[in-house]
């Protein structure tokens, strides 16, 4: 995530879900934005002319989805009015999530994440949400943009659920994609995987749940009356 996307088609289905979420289960979700300041990675990311896609704000049915969301979200049509730390602390979604907004910088990574977990410590869910997904192969400063698998482990560690967002590939095919990261997955020992919640915004996002055997059943009954509420999401798998 970064703070200039603040507001985007991506965050008002993020938000709508994991507000649907905590209010299924009674308690708050943990988000890590996973922020990351371009400035970090160069010019060309920080020349960067995306994530604009704000045209839900005046389109329906998305306004209907959720009048709280989508009106706390207009705001972030003015770039210069995107501070998430402003925004976290102030938004009604406060009472769904609890964010944690600390950018996360490639040399204290580890550091970075136990942090994290020290303040979603009270948290069983965590959504975490990267720029562009899951990785095991991107090195060096770009693998900020990014979940690792020594992310997700430290996570299960600590007996986290985990939910992270996952930008779909424009040159795979969807379901051979999918099918790659869960096999990813599965093959460095992460099982209980939940059916992949796609949302589909141009460009669109998969939601990715790594459960325990516990909290599968349970979650996996909301998602499928959560994909029922909007056209323009879907259960996959």
């Amino acid at each position: 995530m970064q703070e200039r996307y603040l507001g985007d088609i991506h965050d008002f289905f993020k938000f709508l879900f994991i507000k649907d979420l905590s209010k299924n289960l009674g308690y708050k979700i943990g988000l890590n934005w996973y922020l990351v300041n371009p400035e970090e990675l160069g010019h060309n990311e920080l020349n960067k002319n995306d994530g604009e896609k704000r045209y839900f704000l005046d389109r329906k049915p998305f306004g209907l989805y959720d009048k709280d969301i989508t009106a706390e979200l207009t705001v972030y049509k003015n770039a210069f009015k995107r501070n998430i730390k402003k925004f976290s602390n102030n938004t009604h979604l406060s009472d769904y999530i609890k964010f944690y907004d600390v950018p996360i910088k490639q040399n204290i990574r580890q550091t970075w994440l136990e942090n994290s977990l020290e303040y979603f410590k009270k948290e069983k869910i965590v959504f975490l949400d990267p720029d562009n997904g899951f990785s095991s192969s991107i090195k060096g400063k770009r693998s900020i943009k990014y979940v690792t698998p020594a992310d997700i482990k430290l996570m299960k560690k600590n007996q986290k659920v985990i939910i992270f967002t996952q930008f779909q590939s424009f040159t795979k095919n969807t379901t051979n994609h999918i099918n790659s990261i869960l096999n990813e997955l599965k093959n460095i020992g992460f099982h209980f995987l939940l059916p992949v919640i796609r949302n589909r915004t141009a460009p669109n996002t998969l939601f990715i749940t790594i459960a325990n055997k516990q909290m599968s059943n349970q979650i996996s009954k909301i998602y499928e009356n959560y994909q029922k509420q909007y056209k323009e999401v879907e259960l996959i798998g």
